[in-house]
């Protein structure tokens, strides 16, 4: 990458588009810590920019670890795409992986995993088992559903955005739909990638 700043593109199945390009080479890599909002229209390839963005920060020997968090309906599409366009294996960790894991952490076992930001916010020992894990990058795809209504009102997922930003470096929130025209729940929003925003 010291030679080629856009390496992964080499490696990689994808055609970037130019703000994909733009949005990880001119944005996120400039950041020593990636604390960033990608809220961009539906089909503009909010994956393939993250997909290029893991593969740049792997290729660096910045990221070892990867945790996707995604609704429950995406998390096959995840792994397919992440598999086909840049070769990166993802295991899914839901109800039934963590049962036959009993007595172990499958999240401290597995490198890069997919889950579902529903399943993993509403049951405890699964958010219980994954907040005693530690991650170099966390994705959180249609990040909007973390969203709080006040700061009296967090939802269980809020809580649970609030946690892993507590516990990465690398944090990328990905929405179509992340102002809903009300400044304090903005704001609330934006604390997940800044608590003193």
């Amino acid at each position: 990458y010291e030679y080629d700043p856009y390496f992964s593109l080499s490696i990689a199945r994808v055609d970037p588009l130019p703000h994909q390009l733009e949005a990880v080479y001119h944005y996120f890599l400039r950041l020593p810590r990636i604390r960033f909002l990608l809220a961009d229209d539906p089909g503009a390839g909010k994956t393939i920019m993250a997909g290029l963005l893991l593969k740049e920060l792997k290729i660096r020997g910045l990221v070892k670890r990867t945790l996707i968090v995604t609704p429950a309906n995406l998390t096959f599409q995840w792994q397919r795409e992440l598999k086909d366009k840049f070769r990166e294996t993802f295991e899914i960790v839901r109800g039934e992986v963590l049962r036959a894991n009993y007595g172990t952490n499958p999240w401290q076992e597995k490198n890069q995993v997919i889950t579902s930001i529903s399943w993993v916010s509403r049951i405890e020992d699964a958010r219980e088992s994954l907040l005693r894990s530690t991650w170099d990058l966390v994705v959180v795809d249609e990040a909007h559903k973390m969203s709080a209504s006040s700061a009296d009102h967090k939802t269980l997922a809020y809580e649970l955005g609030q946690a892993l930003s507590r516990m990465t470096d690398h944090y990328l929130l990905m929405t179509a739909t992340p102002h809903k025209g009300d400044p304090e729940h903005f704001c609330l929003f934006l604390q997940l990638l800044d608590a003193d925003v």
